[in-house]
């Protein structure tokens, strides 16, 4: 698997977060991507267009036939599965710009983005033809440049609430929020979801549980249990019930079966 990843600097870095490649080479037996929703949307480029993805508990399937796709309104854990070759290019977007670019979204699954989008059909067909995964992300560069907007107020506010989350990797509780940013938790809740797209305790869970994930990347040696503790979960089965919430499975299914897909977070 050939894996590589980019992360933009600013200003882009206020629209999108990350882009990444990814690239599974022809041999036997199927090929597949495990998807943890980290909150972010993404704009997702699927060179073969013929796959199909899997999410929830009873690895619901959907078939995938866009080019140009993102994932919407789905219950974990998620997978995305071909036959063949696996290639995709990705454009994750900051969570503040979710609604911006995705608030009309009305289906859930596999929402195809390519239908009657030129301007996505046209990145899709540029991307793949360029040889140099660098040359990839001055194009994601350039297409997100364009795609650059003047940030309303409620955005901007939500963007601190999501940049403190991120400060302390979601150990945080949404009263505490309510204290350090002198709101009800009404309307904090309110406004974040009207920007984000998901709730704003949501949120805070998954940041917390994917900083978790990518500590014990980094330091493998550690015990699940001085990892609860030290990411400030007070006792197991709470650490457990999150990270199932997120990752869609126990943590000690996850990391005994770990995808190199996120070994690019080491």
């Amino acid at each position: 698997m050939n894996v590589v990843s980019y992360r933009p600097q600013k200003p882009l870095d206020s629209v999108f977060r990350e882009c990444y490649y990814i690239h599974i080479e022809h041999e036997k037996g199927k090929k597949q991507i495990p998807v943890i929703d980290d909150c972010c949307y993404d704009f997702v480029f699927f060179k073969e267009a013929n796959g199909v993805f899997y999410s929830g508990p009873g690895h619901d399937s959907v078939p995938i036939k866009s080019k140009t796709f993102t994932i919407h309104d789905r219950t974990p854990p998620y997978r995305i599965e071909a036959a063949n070759s696996l290639t995709f290019f990705t454009i994750k977007l900051q969570p503040w710009a979710n609604a911006h670019f995705f608030s009309t979204l009305k289906e859930s699954g596999v929402v195809d983005m390519g239908r009657n989008n030129t301007e996505l059909t046209h990145f899709h067909e540029h991307v793949f033809k360029a040889n140099e995964v660098a040359d990839k992300f001055v194009l994601a560069e350039e297409f997100m440049n364009q795609k650059m907007f003047e940030m309303p107020a409620s955005a901007a506010f939500v963007r601190n609430i999501c940049e403190f989350i991120y400060d302390q990797q979601g150990k945080v509780s949404v009263n505490g929020l309510s204290d350090h940013f002198e709101r009800s938790r009404q309307y904090l809740g309110k406004i974040f979801k009207k920007e984000v797209m998901y709730g704003l305790k949501r949120f805070i869970i998954t940041v917390r549980i994917l900083d978790l994930v990518k500590f014990k990347l980094k330091n493998p040696d550690i015990s699940l249990t001085e990892l609860c503790y030290q990411c400030g979960y007070f006792d197991q089965p709470h650490f457990i019930n999150d990270f199932k919430r997120v990752c869609g499975v126990r943590p000690l299914e996850f990391f005994n079966d770990l995808p190199e897909f996120f070994l690019r977070h080491r």
